[in-house]
């Protein structure tokens, strides 16, 4: 069950028979000298799979194509009380970089994408 976890992004199937195919040399004792090296690697392995399971960050950019703030997105911490724009005088609203939707209600992650302001 783990390995079928561990490989259901990989798209070539002889990748994913030889990964099975070792694991199971590995249960049944043939190969004792690799199996704690394989073991510590399927751990880094899980736990890259669980990174990849957060919310990516964003930032917040003016969606005033004219403004300084949409070509250089500034940091989260200047903008966390606002959903509009300072540096515009508060006419355009803030979006979020990744995927362009427009900052609601003061949140801390775009209500679209997911992705965490920083």
């Amino acid at each position: 069950m783990q390995c079928d976890l561990l490989m259901s992004n990989s798209r070539d199937s002889k990748t994913i028979a030889l990964v099975k195919e070792n694991i199971g040399h590995i249960f049944d004792g043939s190969l004792p000298h690799c199996a704690e090296t394989f073991k510590l690697g399927l751990k880094k392995a899980f736990d890259l799979k669980k990174k990849e399971r957060q919310p990516p960050s964003a930032k917040l950019r003016c969606s005033n194509s004219g403004c300084a703030w949409y070509r250089n997105p500034p940091p989260y911490s200047s903008v966390t009380a606002s959903v509009y724009c300072p540096c515009c005088g508060y006419y355009y609203y803030l979006m979020c970089v990744e995927c362009g939707c427009t900052r609601a209600a003061l949140s801390v992650s775009c209500l679209n994408c997911g992705g965490r302001f920083i």
